[in-house]
């Protein structure tokens, strides 16, 4: 009698703790999708560390990706978003924390063109601050001063037309989506989830990722299945993965420390990052920016090339003791050389600057006639 009262206890005590952790995964699925449902939130992220493996690299390469690793290793990114699902429209307003500067970015995504809107004032500092790292990169900071107000204009819709779109992934709500990833939450073993007062937490790795494409090619709608194919092929680079996902249910709070390892050819860069979300509902309107406040990838591109251009000109005191040098003995060179002086200097000279190289090597040559 006294075994079977124990036996018992114990299967009540075995069917009780196997509901609490049922109840446990429950409410962190339920949870993450209504974190997923709000509209808005404040986020941080940290790159706690980067490390860069290459194989047989040199010395003066692995310096080189020692400088890298420093450079990004502590950067903190934070701000605030709002996303609306029904116009598949995100804003988010960005501080970039490195490199002993802080960077202010506006990001507007619209997704069902699709487009991206990137504010442009922070890039005169940016310049200046990879100057400083790099006094031999090819522009000036003063080159962009026409930028200021303006967002950098990605029309994606307009790349896929032209043929090199790298991809139309749902960009508001990543790669994954939440409603479909919480009912995947469920189909995982309950004793992987640890409740501790109002937190939740479980670990992830690169075999629940794979186990979560299959699930969502097989129960995911065409998008979903579209973008389980996507991440199916990153997750082959993938040689490292683990995130630990910690929620709060009354706060709506979510803490996410990942560890990442991505081999690339005959590299492999480690990731360790820390971000933290608050996620809450707003009523917010979002307003894209106008088009007149907007400039093209093309147009941008143009500005840097002429940058770079202008950069590597000759400056107009050189190019007067150049005019001054031919003056005095352009008598001497013969029209072979002429030609080979011209050819050497009109990629540095603006077109003023070559016309009158031209006239000065023409005045030089009538005196030597």
């Amino acid at each position: 009698m006294k075994k079977f009262r124990v036996i018992m206890v114990l299967a009540v005590a075995l069917v009780f703790f196997t509901g609490c952790k049922k109840q446990t995964q429950k409410e962190f699925s339920e949870e993450l999708a209504k974190q997923g449902d709000m509209n808005a939130g404040e986020y941080s992220a940290v790159i706690d560390r980067v490390a860069i493996e290459g194989e047989d690299a040199d010395k003066q390469t692995r310096t080189s990706i020692y400088k890298i690793e420093k450079m990004i290793s502590g950067t903190k990114m934070s701000g605030n978003y709002q996303i609306d699902f029904k116009k598949k429209l995100l804003a988010m307003d960005l501080s970039i924390d490195g490199l002993g500067e802080k960077f202010p970015i506006e990001l507007y995504v619209d997704g069902k063109r699709p487009s991206l809107y990137i504010s442009t004032d922070f890039i005169p500092e940016l310049v200046n601050t990879i100057k400083a790292f790099n006094p031999d990169v090819p522009v000036e900071a003063k080159q962009f001063d026409d930028l200021k107000g303006k967002y950098l204009f990605d029309d994606q819709k307009k790349s896929k037309e032209k043929g090199d779109a790298k991809t139309d992934a749902d960009t508001l709500s990543g790669t994954l989506n939440s409603q479909l990833f919480s009912d995947y939450l469920n189909t995982l073993d309950p004793d992987s989830f640890e409740k501790q007062e109002d937190t939740i937490k479980r670990t992830f790795t690169k075999k629940d990722i794979q186990n979560f494409v299959k699930y969502a090619k097989e129960n995911g709608d065409k998008e979903e299945k579209k973008d389980a194919e996507k991440l199916e092929k990153k997750l082959k680079d993938v040689t490292g993965y683990k995130q630990t996902i910690t929620l709060n249910t009354k706060k709506h709070t979510q803490k996410s420390v990942m560890k990442l390892a991505v081999k690339n050819k005959d590299m492999t860069v480690k990731l360790d990052m820390t971000v933290n979300n608050q996620a809450k509902k707003s009523d917010r309107k979002i307003k894209l920016p106008k088009a007149a406040d907007t400039v093209s990838m093309e147009e941008f591109q143009k500005i840097i090339e002429d940058a770079q251009k202008s950069s590597t000109m000759i400056s107009e005191e050189d190019f007067n003791d150049l005019l001054e040098v031919i003056r005095r003995n352009g008598s001497q060179l013969s029209q072979q050389q002429v030609e080979q002086f011209k050819s050497t200097y009109k990629p540095y000279l603006s077109e003023e600057q070559y016309k009158q190289l031209e006239e000065a090597l023409e005045q030089a040559g009538q005196m030597a006639a």
